[in-house]
């Protein structure tokens, strides 16, 4: 086990199939601080697809949120780094989203527990070997930053409005990486 209460061995031989075969979905503080964290535009690691409740880039217009690009030639997240055959690691690792350093965790009533859903498998995790109270801070700064990225959203959706025109994806991410520009 590493200090994060990850078994090191099945780490060891990760092929990275979760970053393979999810759709990461980001907040707009995973936004800032994989940018912040890696001198990228979010252009070169974001993605809107279309959802119920997202960002609108012209009024009334369809929604959009955020989500990390997967590389066309493996399906795989944008930062999924191939480091030996069949091999891959987190190449923003230190600036992951919050969703991909709490997995394969959520809360179950109040408990932290293994996912059911890891393509890894939920047996592939010992919870009784993780450091749960840190699982739980982390989970909980997720759901805080998923609350003001609704409230960017909406922000940002009422602004689009009342300009009455269209918006680029451009204009957005700038308008996410604006710090002032919090819910």
């Amino acid at each position: 086990m590493n200090g994060s209460g990850i078994n090191v061995a099945g780490c060891a031989a990760c092929t990275g199939d979760c970053c393979r075969r999810y759709k990461v979905g980001v907040t707009v503080a995973d936004v800032r601080r994989v940018a912040s964290g890696t001198a990228l535009h979010p252009e070169e690691f974001i993605t809107l697809l279309e959802d119920d409740t997202g960002f609108r880039l012209r009024p009334d217009g369809p929604a959009f949120d955020l989500y990390l690009v997967r590389r066309k030639e493996t399906g795989g997240c944008v930062f999924l780094m191939e480091i030996a055959s069949g091999k891959a690691r987190c190449g923003v690792y230190a600036h992951r989203p919050l969703v991909c350093s709490n997995f394969p965790t959520t809360l179950e009533r109040g408990a932290v527990a293994i996912r059911q859903d890891t393509v890894c498998g939920p047996d592939s995790w010992n919870l009784a070997a993780m450091e749960l109270n840190t699982y739980r801070r982390d989970i909980e700064r997720n759901r805080a930053a998923w609350s003001e990225h609704l409230r960017v959203v909406e922000a940002w959706n009422t602004a689009v409005d009342a300009r009455r025109r269209e918006r680029t994806p451009r204009e957005l991410y700038d308008y996410l990486l604006d710090p002032t520009r919090t819910g």
